[in-house]
This record gives structure tokens, C-alpha cells and sequence, in this order.
């Protein structure tokens, strides 16, 4: 399985631009997606069973129904999840995934810069960045030493992922 991540701000445009490059390598590739958050997820509603379940210890909760499933893990504080343990966890059938967020993994990554934030470009100190996507060019820019797209150039970007990471069309 090949893994790229797009990393940025919050309202930088990862999920959008995530979002056409699934259209583009799910016609060729088996595409699976990890959505990195720095809270903890809570995906089961309390009146439903599958809460029930994990509220009365059960420790990973299965949803199946027709042709979808989805496994709920109750981890503890003192459990370490690790990338390669979730990896692990996809089918074997899984070509590309692809990681939003989780900016300090030891992966390939694309930034994705949004010069309306007002913040500053993340990949100057990421040495796992292989490329940055932006809005528009500013002075942040003109120093960066990296492949850089715009926005909009979804082609662009979707070939220079297929190049890097050498997957065969």
C-alpha cells in the first residue's frame, strides 16, 4: 500500500482538494482515507446500541449492515496508536491511502497553504514535505524549495503524487 498526506491549517482546502483527488485515483486505484483529528472521536450516539455496547465494555464495537461495516476501537489513555497499526487495519485490496492531517508523520506529504489564514507555511520545519499546494503566490512562498501547485490543478497534483509514489496506471 502507498501512503501520501495533505497536511495544513484548519480551512486550508485539504478536505476539498482531498476530495477531487479521490474522484481522479478511484478510477484506476483501490483508495482508502484516514481523516487525522487531535480529539478523540466518538462516531456512536448514546440511544443507539453500538454506544450501549462500548458504555457497557466492550472494547471495539462492529456496525455491519448490507454491504458496509465500520469497527468502533475504545482505546484508553494509556494506549499508544500508532499509524502502522491502523494501516493494518485496511483491506489488503487498499492500493493508495491517503492521510489528512497528521503533519508529523514519518510519510510523504503535500502542504496545503491557504494565504487568507494568515498563517505561516508549516513545511519550512517538515522534512517529510515532498510538495506545496497553494491558494495564491505571497511572500511566504518565493523561499520554499519544494514542487509547488495551485489549488486548482488537481491533474498537476494527482500525477505528481502518481509519479512520486511510482503507482502504475
Amino acid at each position: 500500500m502507498k501512503i501520501i498526506g495533505l497536511y495544513g491549517w484548519s480551512g486550508s482546502g485539504k478536505t476539498d482538494l482531498i476530495c477531487r483527488l479521490l474522484k481522479k485515483f478511484s478510477t484506476f486505484l483501490n483508495v482508502s482515507t484516514i481523516k487525522h483529528t487531535h480529539h478523540n472521536v466518538t462516531i456512536d450516539k448514546e440511544d443507539k446500541d453500538s454506544f450501549k455496547h462500548k458504555v457497557s465494555g466492550a472494547k471495539e464495537i462492529m456496525i455491519w449492515g448490507g454491504h458496509n461495516w465500520a469497527l468502533i476501537h475504545n482505546g484508553n489513555d494509556n494506549e499508544n496508536i500508532v499509524l502502522d497499526d491502523l494501516c493494518n487495519k485496511f483491506s489488503k485490496e487498499t492500493d493508495l491511502l491517503i492521510i489528512e492531517g497528521l503533519k508529523d508523520g514519518n510519510f510523504p506529504k503535500i502542504e496545503v497553504y491557504n494565504s487568507k489564514l494568515k498563517r505561516e507555511i508549516i513545511c519550512k520545519k517538515n522534512s517529510s514535505t515532498i510538495a506545496l499546494v497553494y491558494d495564491k503566490i505571497d511572500k511566504k512562498i518565493s523561499d520554499i524549495n519544494l514542487p509547488i501547485f495551485e489549488f486548482s490543478e488537481t491533474e498537476k497534483i494527482s500525477d505528481f503524487i502518481i509519479n512520486f509514489l511510482k503507482i502504475k496506471k
